[in-house]
């Protein structure tokens, strides 16, 4: 069981885990302002650890991107001790990344998962010019099922590299509610709160809008056979979502139940007079 610090603390290394389409750059931006810059290792830097001193990377005490467990935990001197993330609806999530294949030739997933960066050039020059019904006919849309689990897993471990989507379920499962902190992008503002709660941070911060699919029509209306597809493709990912509704929904009650009781609770100075 991986064990993680109940709350955040100056000494701890933290990671906030970008899956891909989950609304996670506005959540990166936000963290990445709660640490000096100079304690916030940018992409380059993980990129070209040789570049730079061991220093660098021991002080460090924040990253995020989409780096999947294999590359910085075997990049980088010191390994994180504090992992967040967020997840999506999974069809909101399939019909997102659909929309992104369109503009994105170089999708982190796709050569990521696949270690096969043409591949991901090849994909956006077909979807490109196909509907969304097209694509799940074709084979190129099987690299994205269950997306989201197989990321999270990917994300956390370097073991599990031959396992089925039914196999990963309960590994991703584990590995979530293991997370001392994570976001639903359909929670957005909550899950906000909760970050900032584990993290100690009482700083206001401004609103924030997560990012839309800057190319998918206004209009847009998916077909009732598309849908059905969808969901068959993302059976696992339904399952660890709503597994992490139930849990999100639990954590968040007790955040607001304490907030209360805080709120509600005498001075300490009456309880020692009493």
């Amino acid at each position: 069981m991986k064990t993680y610090p109940q709350q955040w603390t100056q000494k701890d290394f933290v990671y906030f885990l970008h899956i891909p389409k989950t609304a996670g750059t506005s959540v990166a931006n936000l963290l990445t302002g709660m640490f000096p810059q100079e304690r916030v290792l940018t992409h380059y830097q993980i990129n070209n650890v040789r570049k730079h001193e061991p220093s660098l990377f021991m002080n460090a005490r924040f990253f995020y991107g989409h780096f999947t467990h294999d590359v910085y935990a075997t990049r980088l001197p010191r390994k994180p001790n504090v992992v967040l993330t967020f997840l999506r609806d999974p069809v909101q999530h399939y019909i997102s990344t659909f929309f992104h294949l369109k503009i994105d030739p170089t999708f982190t997933y796709t050569s990521r998962l696949t270690d096969r960066k043409a591949l991901a050039t090849e994909i956006h020059d077909f979807v490109s010019k196909c509907s969304i019904e097209e694509f799940l006919e074709s084979e190129y849309s099987r690299l994205y099922d269950n997306f989201q689990t197989r990321y999270l897993v990917r994300g956390l471990s370097s073991s599990y590299l031959d396992c089925s989507d039914v196999q990963l379920l309960p590994v991703a499962q584990k590995m979530l509610l293991e997370l001392p902190c994570f976001g639903l992008t359909e929670r957005f503002e909550d899950s906000l709160e909760l970050i900032r709660d584990y993290m100690h941070y009482q700083r206001p911060v401004a609103p924030i809008k997560h990012n839309q699919a800057r190319n998918k029509p206004k209009s847009f209306s998916l077909s009732d056979t598309a849908l059905a597809a969808i969901e068959r493709r993302t059976a696992m990912d339904r399952q660890l979502y709503a597994l992490a509704s139930l849990a999100f929904d639990s954590r968040y009650q007790a955040f607001v139940q304490r907030r209360s009781d805080e709120q509600v609770a005498p001075p300490a100075a009456n309880l020692a007079s009493g």
